[in-house]
């Protein structure tokens, strides 16, 4: 019988409600690192996507891999985006995670994102091809998406990581902010 995840409850002074996951890995487990890539236009937020011309199957993603020996996670972050766009980019921040599992083949694979922004200026109507820099030399289609298109069209899990982000921007707009801490002290100046 496999491990199930279970949601455990820690008690601790420092993090009176925090949540964690007990999950054991599968036998065939891969750890990889990803990124929203993005940047700003006219005052909307726009994010990266790439399709495969080579393995079209995969649809349309953000970019990411596996994190190699050695690497830390930023490091592939910065790494995979340079191979598979040809951009040069700096990390914003950690965004979040997402975890897949196929018990048929007894794999699992945890993908940490990032959120980073191109070192260069560059505009969201670009669209380029790109060859992967990496063993697959994969032919990629590259392209801005704004952000608040909906997701649905992104391979699977990322439209998740689409809507991380999304929550994420809304809670560091600073309009939002300025609306947040008149609700919290109930001011209305």
């Amino acid at each position: 019988m496999k491990d199930e995840g279970k949601e455990i409850k820690l008690r601790s002074f420092q993090y009176p409600n925090a949540v964690t996951y007990a999950k054991r890995y599968s036998i065939k487990h891969i750890f990889r690192a990803g990124a929203v890539v993005w940047t700003k236009y006219k005052g909307k937020d726009y994010y990266l996507v790439f399709r495969s011309f080579t393995r079209p199957n995969r649809g349309v993603q953000l970019p990411g891999g596996r994190i190699e020996r050695g690497e830390d996670i930023g490091q592939t972050v910065v790494r995979e985006i340079r191979e598979e766009t040809g951009l040069e980019v700096k990390i914003v921040c950690p965004l979040g995670f997402a975890y897949f599992e196929d018990p048929d083949r007894d794999t699992s694979n945890l993908q940490i994102y990032y959120i980073v922004r191109p070192k260069k200026h560059i505009k969201p109507d670009a669209r380029w091809t790109f060859v992967d820099k990496d063993e697959t030399m994969q032919k990629l289609e590259c392209w801005f998406e704004l952000v608040s298109k909906p997701p649905e069209y992104l391979s699977v899990g990322h439209d998740k990581i689409i809507e991380m982000f999304r929550d994420w921007l809304e809670e560091h707009n600073p309009k939002n902010k300025a609306k947040t801490t008149k609700q919290k002290y109930n001011r209305d100046d």
